[in-house]
């Protein structure tokens, strides 16, 4: 390998890019900006190697070598070039999307496809390396102006947005852009597993509290006490925000009528598809479950009877169609990252 040095940061940008993807992706706290963030940088850091690496990759086609390593290197170069097309459109160009999927969904699904080759790719090219060469002093001082590279270019293709007044200069920082804010139930409809229950009947409906709790609690629609009120943004990782008014029932006072025992640690909110989340006691004790938005009672797409309100949480983790409330003597990260049902 003529240039190691240039693969080898490579790589470590790539899982860069991966690894904060994903928790920008699962995170919507302003507090945790750092991950959004690092993930552009990484995506303009690969930009500027990709500009000496991909003539090196083309005339490498040369070298008598095997097909594997070498279609493996076009085919990471190819889907790595359209990783970041897709994500630099959508954060300058604005919202777009193509057989059912928003620009930043296949930005995300062909970036998951890039993984299993990273790894592949990432063990081939670095076996052999003596310990030494991951600590040497060069390498670092290439990675670090590296960064500082990558981040001028990111504050210049912010600026450059703004200057042009191109839709991504409005961008929520987690790269959400605004979809009908303040609109009742006119804010886009959308599920995370494509979840599509029948409609729920609201006088054969019931809402359980249950668990760790002292007193387990059976509630009918027309008993909820619908009288707290937030406003809070929902950030959908489909690449859309909407900040609505919403009504409902505070988590707080359901579990004060419970009476949550002393091992509760957390709560899980499950629909009556049986898709469920997780949260801390605190954290759970902040939320309302919603029957309205606005002035309008929830359609059935936007979860009716009741969905989770959570700030700072992305919209998958806002459970419709609620139907229980259970209370936990386990810790709330006893979940998959993602939801699998």
């Amino acid at each position: 390998m003529k240039f190691p040095w240039a693969n080898t940061l490579l790589l470590v940008l790539i899982a860069a890019e991966l690894v904060s993807g994903f928790f920008g992706l699962v995170s919507s706290s302003p507090r945790e900006w750092y991950f959004i963030v690092a993930h552009r940088i990484s995506g303009y850091g690969i930009i500027v190697i990709l500009v000496w690496k991909g003539a090196n990759v083309l005339f490498s086609l040369r070298w008598k070598r095997s097909a594997a390593p070498r279609t493996a290197s076009v085919v990471l170069m190819a889907l790595l070039a359209v990783t970041l097309a897709l994500g630099f459109a959508w954060s300058f160009v604005g919202p777009f999307g193509w057989a059912w999927f928003s620009g930043v969904s296949w930005h995300i699904y062909v970036g998951a496809a890039l993984i299993p080759l990273l790894v592949w790719h990432a063990l081939y090219h670095t076996r052999g390396f003596p310990i030494g060469f991951w600590a040497d002093r060069r390498t670092f001082l290439r990675l670090a102006a590296l960064a500082v590279a990558a981040t001028a270019a990111w504050q210049a293709g912010e600026l450059s947005a703004k200057a042009a007044d191109l839709s991504g200069a409005r961008r929520r920082f987690t790269g959400s852009h605004e979809a009908q804010s303040f609109s009742g139930n006119s804010f886009p409809l959308t599920s995370w597993l494509n979840d599509s229950p029948a409609r729920v009947d609201p006088a054969a409906w019931r809402l359980t509290v249950g668990g760790a709790v002292e007193r387990e609690l059976s509630i009918a629609y027309d008993d909820l006490a619908s009288e707290a009120e937030t406003t809070a943004t929902i950030d959908c990782t489909g690449g859309w925000y909407s900040t609505q008014v919403w009504r409902g029932v505070p988590v707080a006072d359901l579990l004060a009528r419970a009476g949550p025992t002393g091992a509760a640690s957390s709560v899980t909110f499950t629909s009556v598809t049986g898709y469920y989340r997780r949260f801390s006691m605190a954290e759970a004790s902040g939320y309302i479950l919603a029957s309205h938005v606005g002035d309008e009672t929830l359609s059935h797409g936007h979860g009716f009877p009741l969905r989770l309100v959570a700030p700072d949480k992305r919209g998958f983790e806002w459970v419709k169609w609620i139907v229980d409330v259970h209370v936990n003597t386990t810790p709330k990260w006893l979940q998959p990252p993602l939801p699998t049902q």
